[in-house]
C-alpha cells in the first residue's frame, strides 16, 4: 500500500550490486520506455503498449545476454530474490519510468520534503538528488500525505496519478488525484478535484495505468475498505480511460478480491500486464505492517477481469532479505522483465528503519509468472 516505515529485516541483507553490475543488467543505451512501453524506436504504433507488450522489441532473447527473454532460468535461491537499486530515505511504492537514455524512479513521500519524490539517472542505481514532481498539491489533498505515484504518457503530455488524503474529512479518506505535465519528472499541475474517490467504500488508492494490445488505456486501482473495517474485503477495480488519460469512460468493474488465506481481507498495489497474450495482475496482499505481507500474481480474462489466482501461495513472500515484501510495480526493458518492490514491511505505528527499493528478475511460463535467476552477462569472445 503506502507510507510505511521499517521492517524486521534490514536492507543490508539485500544483495547490493556495484554500478558496473547494474549497468550490465539494466543500463543499456536503447531501453524501453519504462514500466509502460518497449523501445519506441523499434516498435510500430500497434506494438506501442504498456507492460502489455513486454519485450515485443527484444525478441525471444535478452539483448546481448545468453538468457531467454520471457522464460529465463528460475531463481535457484528463493531466500535471496532481489538486489537493491536505491537506499537511504524510506522509499515505499517504487515505480520506474524510462525515457530516452534516462531512468526516473518515483516513490511515496514518507518523511521527506517532496510531495512526490523523483530521482533520475542515466543508469539504474546511479541517481541524482530527489526532486518534487508535484510541488503544488491540489487544495483537496492533505499536505504531507501523497502516496503510490504512477506516470503514463498520453500523446504529447504525461499524467501523474497519486493518492492523497481528503482534507477536512473524518474519518480519514484517501482518494486518487491526477496531474499533467509536458515532462516526465514534472512539475505536474494537479486537477482541482479528485480523479477517483469511492467514499462509500472507504476511499480509493494505488492507481496504475494499463495499455491493452489495441492501445486502449485503463485505470486499475484499489478500493480502501480496510481503512474502515478489518474484516471487509478490499477490491481491485478497472475502468477504461480516455485517450488523453484525463477522463474515465464507462463504469468501473471490480476485477479481483481476496481469494487466498494469506491475503486476509486485503489485496492492493495492483499492476496489470499482458505477456504473450496472457493477462496477469500483480498485487500485494495482507496488512502492510505485518510479516505476512506478500506479492501475488493472478491470471485475468482481460482488462475488465475477472482475475483469479493460479496458485494458493504468493509469488514473493518473506525471505532472508526481509519479512513482508510488497508495494510492487513491473518494469520492462530490452534486458528483461523486472519486479520493483519494498523488501520488508512497515513497522507502523512504531518507528523502524528506512526501506530501500529492490528489484527481482521475472519470468513468464505458460503456468504464469515466476522469480527468475539473475541475468548471465556474456564474457568476451
Amino acid at each position: 500500500m503506502v507510507t510505511k516505515t521499517g521492517g524486521r529485516h534490514r536492507a543490508a541483507a539485500l544483495t547490493t550490486l556495484g554500478l558496473l553490475g547494474l549497468a550490465g543488467i539494466l543500463g543499456f543505451g536503447v531501453l524501453s520506455a519504462g514500466a509502460r512501453t518497449v523501445n519506441e524506436s523499434a516498435v510500430s504504433p500497434a506494438q506501442y503498449l504498456s507492460t502489455g507488450a513486454l519485450g515485443a522489441a527484444a525478441g525471444d532473447s535478452a539483448l546481448g545476454l545468453r538468457t531467454p527473454y520471457f522464460e529465463p532460468p528460475a531463481l535457484a535461491d528463493p531466500s535471496a530474490p532481489g538486489f537493491t537499486i536505491n537506499s537511504g530515505s524510506d522509499q515505499p511504492d517504487p515505480f520506474m519510468y524510462q525515457q530516452g537514455g534516462r531512468y526516473y524512479l518515483f516513490t511515496s513521500d514518507d518523511k521527506v520534503p517532496q510531495n512526490v519524490p523523483v530521482r533520475s539517472g542515466t543508469q539504474v542505481g546511479q541517481w541524482g538528488v530527489p526532486r518534487d514532481a508535484l510541488p503544488d498539491p491540489p487544495a483537496w489533498a492533505t499536505p504531507g500525505i501523497t502516496w503510490a505515484p504512477d506516470v503514463a504518457r498520453f500523446g504529447n503530455h504525461y499524467v501523474l496519478y497519486f493518492t492523497s488524503q481528503l482534507r477536512g474529512v473524518s474519518p480519514a479518506t484517501m482518494c486518487i488525484g491526477d496531474a499533467i505535465s509536458t515532462a516526465v519528472a514534472g512539475p505536474y499541475l494537479a486537477s482541482p478535484v479528485p480523479f477517483i474517490c469511492q467514499q462509500s467504500l472507504g476511499g480509493s488508492i494505488d492507481p496504475r495505468v494499463f495499455d491493452d494490445a489495441d492501445g486502449q488505456p485503463s485505470m486499475i486501482w484499489k478500493s480502501d475498505q480496510n481503512a474502515r473495517s478489518k474484516t471487509a474485503d478490499t477490491q481491485i477495480y478497472s475502468q477504461p480511460l480516455s485517450a488523453d488519460g484525463l477522463r474515465l469512460l464507462g463504469q468501473p468493474a471490480a476485477i479481483f478480491g481476496p481469494d487466498e488465506s494469506w491475503q486476509g481481507h486485503i489485496v492492493e498495489a495492483p499492476q496489470l500486464v499482458l505477456v504473450r497474450g496472457n493477462y496477469f495482475l500483480f498485487y500485494s496482499g495482507g496488512w502492510f505492517n505485518q510479516p505476512g505481507y506478500s506479492i501475488g500474481a493472478a491470471r485475468c480474462a482481460g482488462p475488465l477481469g475477472p482475475c483469479r489466482d493460479d496458485s494458493s501461495a504468493p509469488l514473493l513472500g518473506s525471505n532472508a532479505q526481509g519479512e513482508g515484501p510488497g508495494e510492487e510495480s513491473v518494469f520492462s526493458n530490452a534486458a528483461g522483465l523486472w519486479l520493483l518492490y519494498t523488501p520488508f514491511s512497515s513497522t507502523l505505528p512504531l518507528p523502524g528503519p528506512p526501506r530501500p527499493v529492490a528489484v527481482a528478475h521475472l519470468g513468464f511460463a505458460p503456468s504464469g509468472p515466476y522469480l527468475a535467476a539473475p541475468l548471465a552477462v556474456p564474457g568476451p569472445g
